[in-house]
This record gives C-alpha cells, structure tokens and sequence, in this order.
C-alpha cells in the first residue's frame, strides 16, 4: 500500500468510498428535487437524441 506522500507525489486523489452507502444506490433521496429537475429538462429545449451515435 502507498503513503500518502507517495500519493500526493503522484497527484491521485485518495479517497475511500464506505460500503455502506451501497444501499442507497438504487433509492431516490430526495424526490421532490428529482421531480423538478425533470420538469425544468422537459421546459429546457435541450434536443432529444434517440440514435445512439448522438446520444453520449
């Protein structure tokens, strides 16, 4: 395992992920907001790719 000025040295971030956060991985935390940022996409005009080759 590296030290963190081995780390540094090589200017990749460290950061460790809890396991434990696994389990909101597939739950909506806050729905409210997600209801309105999806409103505001749909007012946006952004252009709606349905080919693959456009859509990134």
């Amino acid at each position: 395992m590296k030290t963190m000025l081995e780390i540094n040295k090589n200017k990749v971030p460290a950061v460790r992920i809890d396991s434990s956060l696994e389990k909101y991985d597939n739950v909506v935390l806050f729905p409210e907001k997600l209801a309105k940022a999806n409103e505001q996409l749909k007012k946006s005009g952004f252009p709606k790719f349905t080919d693959k080759k456009h859509s990134r």
